[in-house]
């Protein structure tokens, strides 16, 4: 098993020796990680050993005794972010050190590759919801997914799927884009009132093969070039 898409333009793995490498690679490069819990952010600190069951950082200030559970980020020379989660075991202020377990899966982002951008009035998103019709404004997009408004009192069910995904998408005011973008299924993940009657939806695409991401590539960068423009 490699990388799995996860949601959000993010990347997931529980493929023990692509986790064995990454950890590998921050090591021996030092990166700059942080350490997050609910309410706690440490400062930077790097990983600086690991064996086959147990991480060991360099203990960074400030930091937060009894924390249980902690989320790892850190960005490496390509620009890629990734995080993990792991279970504290051990704060050992001898050696300075904090000591989790082994991560059992890891996640990944190239922020730069799923930039959003806001997509200008007339772009509109044609599909089908439990068999029936729809059309919704297309309020942003990425590579991973859209946010869209639907009309007055029309809902959608958080968790659900929508088919045959249209897009209809403008590069500029009254200038349309070149190529309808298609999909064949995309999630709802989010749900949010926008008043009078309407409802903002957070959509993500399921995209099985990494190829079929690129026709919205093109269009964020192309849309992205208009925005500079103005």
């Amino acid at each position: 098993m490699s990388w799995t898409y996860f949601e959000q333009g993010y990347e997931r793995t529980t493929d023990r020796r692509i986790i064995d490498i990454l950890l590998d690679d921050l090591k021996e490069n030092a990166y700059w990680v942080q350490i997050a819990a609910a309410g706690f952010r440490s400062g930077p600190t790097i990983l600086v050993d690991k064996n086959k069951n147990r991480l060991f950082f360099d203990l960074p200030r400030p930091w937060r005794e009894g924390l249980q559970v902690v989320r790892v980020t850190y960005q490496d020379k390509d620009k890629i972010y990734y995080t993990f989660r792991v279970k504290v075991l051990e704060t050992d202020h001898k050696e300075r050190l904090i000591i989790t377990n082994f991560p059992q899966e890891y996640f990944r982002l190239e922020r730069r590759r799923f930039y959003r951008v806001p997509t200008p009035d007339g772009s509109v998103a044609h599909f089908k919801f439990k068999g029936k019709e729809y059309q919704a404004d297309i309020v942003n997009i990425s590579a991973s997914g859209m946010a869209i408004v639907l009309p007055r009192q029309t809902r959608l069910i958080v968790g659900e799927d929508i088919e045959d995904v249209v897009l209809k998408l403008n590069v500029s005011l009254n200038k349309p884009y070149d190529h309808e973008l298609r999909i064949k299924k995309a999630r709802i993940v989010r749900e949010m009132p926008r008043g009078a009657g309407r409802y903002l939806y957070g959509i993500d695409f399921l995209i099985e093969k990494e190829n079929e991401r690129e026709p919205f590539l093109r269009y964020t960068i192309k849309r992205e070039i208009e925005l500079r423009k103005s």
